[in-house]
């Protein structure tokens, strides 16, 4: 990982630390030489042994939460205790089809990349300066502080142990199952969180260059070549348009790569908020103090998870909000500009923007509020579902 006093000098340098760290973690698996735009792909057979101990870490832990002896999880209910022992093999399950499925679509994350690189290239030349370190310094920052939480939500689980009547062996295969899954949950969660943030740092330059063509009165901009004196006008309209259009097949692609995989980890969340809800309230009113511990290291877990969802869904709303910036200060330009030809274009590119907007999205919902409530709800009639069973069952 490179350090963060180093100022990088495009996007490959300040993706440096997610892509070094996720390989790390088993699961972005590959390695990417050269210098842009003349960059490759390969994977070594130190790769291949990082993808099968990636495998076989989460394979023991399926084995160690299955066939080890769990920890008594108490709900009250049979099928609650069952569910709550089998929700980190579940996890690991899930995150070793999310390694293997980022190990063959590495061509399209490097694809991405690339095109990111080509959209930078094309806002300098229309003189707009992009702050690589301040991206790389936002998302270095999200990734340590990510970290931290992860690990607090360990060392909290080991620490149980001191004040638990369960073995320290039962709680180090708890730690262990939190701390691997957690981990490679937070990578996921992270690569998401970072392609949308870059689309939408990338919207608000466009946005930034249509104000200072605004402001300046002049939709053209002269570029100089690097060798002579020929001067060349560009059309600051057309040339932005077309880097919209770009981030808008950006967005396509993460789409198709990791807002899909976010769908196994919502699931996932959304399981494990209404077994640790329900527990919960089971341990307050009617547990003994271990399973009150022993819910209080779920509720840790449960609050790291909340968290995550909640930078997916926000990062999600970045990019919609940058786009109708975008649209809004097109109206603002459409009604100061006197020309009738520039209005026309103007209005053509704010019409384009409102019918294709970049939503990142899954296959079967968009990562807006929207759905984060319908989530909500969800949750909360699971639960009152599950309570109305069980005083049936107590009666």
């Amino acid at each position: 990982m490179c350090s963060p006093n180093k100022t990088p000098r495009h996007i490959y340098d300040v993706l440096q630390p997610l892509l070094k760290f996720s390989k790390v973690c088993g699961l972005s698996i590959f390695h990417i030489v050269g210098e842009p735009p003349y960059v490759q792909i390969i994977v070594t057979p130190g790769d291949y042994a990082a993808l099968a101990v990636n495998v076989t870490l989460n394979c023991l832990c399926v084995y160690l939460n299955i066939f080890n002896g769990r920890m008594s999880r108490l709900t009250g209910s049979a099928v609650m205790d069952a569910g709550m022992g089998f929700l980190f093999p579940f996890g690991a399950i899930i995150m070793i089809v999310l390694a293997i499925d980022n190990f063959l679509r590495r061509h399209s994350t490097c694809a991405i990349i690339a095109e990111l690189f080509q959209v930078d290239r094309s806002l300098q030349r229309k003189n707009l300066k992009l702050d690589h370190r301040q991206q790389y310094l936002m998302l270095f920052r999200s990734l340590m502080v990510l970290v931290t939480l992860v690990m607090i939500g360990t060392t909290f689980s080991l620490l149980m142990a001191i004040v638990s009547r369960f073995s320290l062996i039962s709680h180090a295969i708890n730690a262990y199952s939190y701390l691997l899954t957690g981990i490679q949950f937070m990578i996921v969660n992270f690569h998401f969180v970072s392609a949308a943030r870059l689309v939408t740092y990338r919207l608000e330059m466009i946005k930034q260059g249509l104000r200072h063509s605004m402001e300046a009165g002049s939709w053209w901009i002269d570029r100089k070549h690097r060798w002579g004196r020929k001067v060349d006008p560009i059309d600051v309209i057309g040339e932005l348009g077309n880097d919209y259009a770009a981030l808008l097949h950006i967005v396509e692609r993460v789409n198709r790569i990791y807002s899909n995989q976010i769908i196994f980890l919502v699931t996932g969340v959304g399981m494990f908020s209404i077994f640790v809800i329900y527990s919960a309230s089971y341990s307050y009113y009617l547990g003994k103090t271990d399973e009150v511990r022993l819910t209080g290291i779920l509720l840790t877990a449960w609050v790291f998870y909340v968290i995550m969802m909640g930078l997916i869904f926000s990062s999600g709303m970045k990019v919609d909000d940058a786009s109708r910036d975008i649209v809004y200060v097109l109206s603002k330009a459409v009604q100061r500009e006197g020309d009738l030809a520039i209005r026309r274009k103007l209005l053509s590119l704010s019409q384009q923007i409102l019918f294709r907007q970049p939503t990142m999205r899954s296959l079967f919902y968009a990562f807006n509020w929207k759905t984060a409530f319908n989530m909500c709800g969800f949750v909360v009639t699971y639960l009152v579902i599950l309570i109305q069973f069980a005083d049936i069952s107590d009666s």
